[in-house]
This record gives structure tokens, C-alpha cells and sequence, in this order.
């Protein structure tokens, strides 16, 4: 196990074999409340395997992702489309104006209460995203105080078991493919209008320094528009920005040892 944590290494990702985990978690009548976790780097694919699992199991997705929370930041975030969407309820999506702040707290404080209302309804909330920090408080059981400061305590820490009775799916491959797809996906934002929406958020009177503004993609392009780079530079900029961050994901859910690991291919 602990190699496989360390080198993210892991079986074929399997839509029948994880179907069938859920099955038995389904069954399982441990007290505590039911999640499904779907957890990566960026560009893995994991809003699109949460959507097919909720489908299959009439459930509804929470989002994890500190960006997605934004309204009318779409194409530089990869929110779920919105025909993905229309497939499948999504929670803590388009929520926040751009110059409201989000923080691990506020995420937790929202969380809670949708899983607990799905579990109440039979169904197993999905979680899905890639912000490490808030995945592990959730399911570890950080505990913070009220001004929304983190406390040295966390049930996982205090119990030694996850807050929750949780599969823990993480996606994996390999590193020259996973760079390889986030270029990719970098260019196909660009040609989706990443710029123009950039110009549109500025137009509408967002503060360029806002923290909705300072993702990676966002900041970039406006540096862009205010002649600190060729639009060239600012999409090398973003390949670079983005790769770096998936570095940093992959470090973080290095100490998450309850990850179960699926290679896609």
C-alpha cells in the first residue's frame, strides 16, 4: 500500500469493478454517513466519471473545487458542461460572485448538510475535484473554529478512521500523458473563448486582483490584456501554471494513504 500511494500506481480503471464497490458500500450498514469520493490531478477526468456513476446510481455530485464555485467563470475553470449538468444534479457549482471569498470552512459548512440530506434519501453523494485540502478535511473530519481557522483536531486524527464510510477512487496516469492532456485542454479553452470571457468578467467591473480572478488561466490572460504578454506567451504561461499544479496535487494526496488508485487509459 505504500508503494502504491507514493508512485499513484493502481489497477485499470474499471466502471464495472467500481459499480460493484458501490453496490456493496450501498449494502453496508455501518452508522456512519455514505460517500463516494473521485479525487485527481487536473485533466484526469474525474467530472466525467462522476457523472456516469451518478447516473447509474440516481445521486447527485458535490463539487470540490475552489474555482468552480465562481459564477460566469466557465470556460477557465472546466466546470461540467451543461449538458453534464442537465444529466446530473451539481452542488457548490456557480455560487459566488467573483469577488466573494471561499475558503476549506465554508466549503466543510455547505458540504455537510447536502450529504447528510442525500443519505436521509438513500442515495450516496459523489464528491468530485481536484482541491486536495478540501477533500481531506471533509472526509478526515477537520474541525475549525468559529472565525473558520483550522484546529489541531480532526476526527481521523483523534479515531484513526475517515469521518465517513467512504470509497476513495484516485485517477491516475502517466506524467508525460497527463501533460500532455492539460496542454491540450489549455488550447482547447483558448479556442473556446478563455480571452473574450476574461475581457467580458473585466468589462462587468471585476477586480483583475479579485481571488476568483488569480486562477491559474484567469491571471494569465489578463496579463495578457494588459500588454505584460504575447497571447503565445500567455498560453505557454497557463501549460506551465497548470502543470505545476498537478504537481502540487499529486504531492498533497501523498499523505491521503486511503487513496484506492485507478490508472486511466
Amino acid at each position: 500500500m505504500r508503494n502504491q500511494s507514493k508512485n499513484f500506481d493502481g489497477e485499470t480503471l474499471d466502471l464495472t469493478n467500481i459499480v460493484n464497490q458501490v453496490k456493496f458500500l450501498a449494502l453496508d450498514n455501518s452508522p456512519k454517513e455514505k460517500i463516494v469520493v473521485i479525487l485527481g490531478a487536473t485533466a484526469t477526468g474525474k467530472s466525467s466519471l462522476a457523472v456516469k456513476l451518478a447516473e447509474i446510481f440516481n445521486t447527485e455530485i458535490i463539487s470540490a473545487d475552489s474555482m468552480s464555485v465562481y459564477k460566469n467563470f466557465d470556460v477557465g475553470t472546466a466546470k461540467p458542461s451543461e449538458i453534464e449538468r442537465a444529466k446530473v444534479p451539481h452542488h457548490l457549482i456557480d455560487i459566488l460572485e467573483p469577488d466573494e471569498k471561499f475558503s476549506v470552512a465554508e466549503f466543510i459548512r455547505q458540504a455537510t448538510p447536502i450529504i447528510t440530506a442525500l443519505n436521509c434519501a438513500g442515495k450516496i453523494p459523489i464528491i468530485a475535484g481536484g482541491t486536495g485540502l478540501y477533500i481531506q478535511a471533509l472526509i478526515e473530519g477537520y474541525k475549525f473554529n468559529e472565525v473558520g481557522t483550522k484546529s489541531n483536531e480532526s476526527f481521523f486524527a483523534s479515531t484513526g478512521e475517515l469521518k465517513y464510510n467512504a470509497l476513495v477512487f484516485g485517477l491516475t496516469m502517466p506524467r508525460e500523458i497527463l501533460y500532455q492532456r492539460i496542454n491540450e485542454r489549455t488550447e482547447k479553452m483558448f479556442a473556446a473563448g478563455l480571452v473574450d470571457e476574461v475581457k467580458k468578467l473585466l468589462s462587468q467591473g471585476v477586480n483583475p486582483n479579485s481571488q476568483a480572478m488569480l486562477g491559474i488561466g484567469y491571471r494569465e490572460v489578463v496579463e495578457y490584456l494588459q500588454g505584460e504578454l504575447t497571447l503565445d506567451e500567455s498560453i505557454s504561461k497557463v501549460k506551465q501554471m497548470t502543470r505545476n499544479f498537478a504537481k502540487r496535487q499529486l504531492t498533497w494526496y501523498r499523505r491521503m494513504k486511503y487513496i484506492q488508485w485507478l490508472k486511466v487509459e
